[in-house]
Parts: C-alpha cells; sequence; structure tokens
C-alpha cells in the first residue's frame, strides 16, 4: 500500500510537471515572438488577457465538472484538447499561415482547458495522499512549479533565436503526450455523483452549485479567512511584485543582468522555500503560516521601493520568494483537508477564480498610478495597509486562530471549537 501511494503521487507530479513545463515553454514563446515582431504593448496585453480570462471563463464548469465526473478524465481530456489546438497552430504557422487573431484562438483555447484541469488537478491530489503527506506533497510541487517558472523562459528565449515558433509548439504538444501517459498510469478514483443534486442546467444551474460550496466553505472561519487575505494580498500588494522591473529600471538602470537576476532570486527563493516547508512540514496552526508569509510579504513590499542599491533589492526578492510557498502551500493544503471530495473541485475553482482575477483588477489600478506617483511611496503605503489589515484580522481572530471543520466539513486541521477560531 506505501509503493503504491507513493508510486501514484510521483506519476501524478510528473505528469502535471510536464504538462506545466511544456505549457510554460510554449506561452512564453508566443506572446514574446508576438512582442518582437510587432512591438505593440497594446497586441501583447491582448494576449495576456486572452489568455487570463479564458481561464477565469471555465473555472466555474471546471469546478463543477470536477465534482461530478471522473477528474482524471477531465485532466487527460483538457491536455488532449490544448495539444490538438497547439499541433492545428503549428501546422498553419509552419505553412506560413499567420495572425494575431489565430495566435489569441489557441491561447484562448489553452486558457480554457486550464480553466477545466486546475480543479480537477488539486481536487484529485488528496485522493491518491495520505492526508498527513499533503502539505509537503504541496510544498514539493511548490517547488516544482519554481523551478519550472525559471527553466521555462530560458529555454523559450534560447529556442527563439534558433527554431521557427511553429516547431517550438510542438513542445507542449509532446510534453502533453507524456503528461497524459503519466497520468493514465495513476490511480485516481472515481467520485459517486450525489443523488440529490441534479446535474447543473444553464449558467444559473453552475453558479447555483458552485455558490452552494462557496457557502460550505465560508461556514468554516480560517478559509474564510484565507479568501479574505487572498483578496487584500492579490489587489494591494502582488502587484508591485509584478512591476520589479519597473522598480528596478527606475531605480538601478536597465542592465539586462539586473532584470535577469530579480526573477531568478525570486524563483530561487520559492524553490527554497517550498522544499524548505516539504521537510520540515511546517507549523501545525496552518493559519500562523499563511498569517506569517503575508506579514513578510506586505513588510518587504514596503521597503522594496527604499533599496540603496541592486543587492539589498535582491534580498529583498529572495525573501519575498521565501515567503510565498508558506502562503500558497498551507492555503490549498486547507481546502484538500477540510472540503469535502464531492465540494473539492467547486471550492478549489473559486479560490482559483479569485486568484486569476484578484492581481489584474490590482494591476489595472495600481500600474497606470505608477507613471503618475512615485512608485516607492506607492509600494510603502499599499504595503502598509496591506500589514495593517493582517494585523486587524490578527486581534479579530484572537491569539492562536485555527481553522477547523463544522460537522461533516472533512478533516479538521487542528482540534478547535467554533469560538476559538474569532469571526474570520
Amino acid at each position: 500500500m506505501r509503493q503504491r501511494w507513493i508510486r501514484d503521487v510521483a506519476l501524478y507530479l510528473s505528469g502535471q510537471t510536464l504538462s506545466m513545463f511544456g505549457s510554460s515553454v510554449v506561452a512564453y514563446a508566443i506572446i514574446w515572438y508576438v512582442t518582437l515582431k510587432t512591438g505593440s504593448g497594446g497586441q501583447y496585453s491582448l494576449l495576456l488577457i486572452a489568455s487570463q480570462l479564458s481561464m477565469a471563463a471555465t473555472m466555474i464548469p471546471g469546478g463543477v465538472w470536477a465534482d461530478r465526473y471522473w477528474r482524471k478524465a477531465l485532466m487527460i481530456g483538457a491536455d488532449a484538447v490544448v495539444a490538438l489546438a497547439t499541433i492545428a497552430l503549428a501546422v498553419f504557422m509552419l505553412n506560413g499561415f499567420e495572425n494575431l487573431w489565430m495566435i489569441a484562438g489557441a491561447l484562448v483555447i489553452r486558457g480554457l482547458g486550464g480553466g477545466i484541469q486546475h480543479p480537477a488537478a488539486n481536487a484529485a491530489l488528496p485522493q491518491i495522499s495520505p492526508a498527513d503527506k499533503l502539505m509537503r506533497i504541496n510544498s514539493i510541487f511548490q517547488s516544482i512549479q519554481s523551478l519550472v517558472f525559471i527553466a521555462a523562459p530560458a529555454l523559450a528565449a534560447v529556442m527563439l533565436v534558433y527554431i521557427p515558433l511553429g516547431w517550438i509548439l510542438m513542445v507542449d504538444v509532446v510534453t502533453a503526450v507524456l503528461g497524459i501517459g503519466c497520468t493514465l498510469a495513476v490511480r485516481i478514483p472515481r467520485l459517486e455523483a450525489d443523488p440529490d443534486q441534479p446535474p447543473p442546467e444553464g449558467l444559473k444551474g453552475y453558479v447555483s452549485h458552485i455558490g452552494e460550496a462557496v457557502k460550505h466553505a465560508a461556514a468554516i472561519p480560517g478559509l474564510r479567512r484565507i479568501a479574505l487575505l487572498g483578496v487584500v494580498i492579490l489587489v494591494i500588494v502582488i502587484p508591485f511584485a509584478q512591476m520589479t522591473p519597473v522598480f528596478v529600471v527606475r531605480l538601478f538602470g536597465d542592465a539586462q543582468w539586473m532584470l535577469a537576476a530579480v526573477e531568478m532570486v525570486w524563483s530561487i527563493g520559492m524553490i527554497v522555500g517550498g522544499l524548505a516547508i516539504a521537510a520540515w512540514g511546517g507549523f501545525k496552526n496552518r493559519m500562523t503560516m499563511i498569517m506569517l508569509s503575508c506579514v513578510l510579504i506586505s513588510a518587504m513590499t514596503m521597503v522594496m521601493g527604499f533599496a540603496p542599491n541592486i543587492w539589498m533589492f535582491l534580498i529583498v526578492m529572495v525573501v519575498s520568494g521565501l515567503a510565498m510557498p508558506m502562503w500558497n502551500t498551507p492555503s490549498m493544503t486547507a481546502i484538500q483537508e477540510l472540503i469535502p471530495p464531492t465540494m473539492m473541485g467547486r471550492v478549489i475553482s473559486f479560490y482559483g477564480l479569485i486568484s486569476s482575477l484578484g492581481a489584474p483588477i490590482g494591476m489595472a489600478i495600481i500600474g497606470p498610478l505608477s507613471d503618475q506617483l512615485d512608485i516607492s511611496w506607492m509600494a510603502l503605503v499599499c504595503g502598509g495597509v496591506g500589514l495593517a489589515i493582517l494585523i486587524i484580522l490578527a486581534l479579530r481572530g484572537g491569539p492562536g486562530s485555527r481553522l477547523y471543520a463544522p460537522e461533516g466539513a472533512g478533516t479538521p486541521l487542528e482540534a478547535a471549537s467554533p469560538s476559538d477560531a474569532g469571526p474570520l
């Protein structure tokens, strides 16, 4: 039995890593190809919006399907459809047919597939992993994702110099096939459909199904707190992390090595942080780790615009990178531990929707303002506001605030009563 779950988890992580790596290489290559060829910031934005909004659009149905249908089939199906769309785009481009709308259409299909695969893949992991190993497994996967974020853009940049984009697209096809092969070998049980819950009909039906799961999650104070923390950090703080190239150029100059170094140390920090949590296991109280992460990220945002030189700025980026797994990993683990299997896909899709929309909303506000105001002082103020909100939440929750599960909501993270958890 022990060897079986280790084998299944290893195959699962391998399949997800292969699929993610190929998709990342191709996504970077496509966006950079269009940017280099047209030099248009508007077209660059169009491609990003097409990819992000299409993924957000399928998060809700993807979550509902993940709770009603075989998650293994959804993961394989999404990968296969994306691979077919990529093959079609590659064939057209290799035969000399290419335009922006064709490329944007392929990115839309890729985003639609991602919205279906994300909730199914994350909800399937607890089905093949022992409950007491979820934190470590999620931490390992977080480190793998961070490594992909380093390797994928580097490989995409090199390939664009020597290989036509049409052939680069085939990288995603090859990795998708390998990933599907790994997933096929994993034993993921089918869920028993709830006989009292009819299939969703129309948009209203899907929204109702999601609303039921969100209402259930909202009854758990810790998960309410995680959602609120996510909105605060994503809208107020994370946009500044996405604008690090602007900080570097304005504060230290436009040397390419500095821009590359910032991205690398951020990702390296995330890798080290993920591996540390995998080896350590994290705090017993998940909320303590999440709050500490948010405090560190907000504090680093406050000081990042006042670094006296690039080396101090890189240290700030390392600390921020180290803190990210302390937020992402326990948040996903909490959902996997506290939510019943028949609702997990919908809850994961809702949190994914918050993640995919929160940062762009913040970026749409903070980005234009940074051209009119001093970005360093903006970061100080926004980081300070985020830190103040975190302190208020901590005080309202009381010392030792815990995630807990109401009756029938899955396995509690810690034994705690509703009164222990505070109002949020």
